[in-house]
């Protein structure tokens, strides 16, 4: 089984999820239902974060999408 990763939607730092590492990483589902992360730093340096990782945002948030990705 592949390792699952956590893609930041603002600045696209990837990270492999586990149970304390997802607890502090921000989540949003998206319109489409899909769901996008952001980083903890991104999270406690951008109030904004939510609206910065939603689809037009950033080119970032292009490989976001998902929140996980497999390796």
């Amino acid at each position: 089984m592949s390792p699952l990763y956590l893609r930041c939607g603002v600045c696209g730092r990837q990270q492999a999820e586990g149970i304390l590492s997802r607890s502090s990483w921000g989540h949003v589902s998206l319109a489409d239902g899909k769901n996008a992360s952001a980083c903890p730093e991104c999270k406690d340096k951008h109030s904004d974060w939510e609206q910065r990782i939603q689809p037009g945002a950033s080119p970032a948030e292009q490989s976001a999408f998902g929140g996980f990705q497999s390796a």
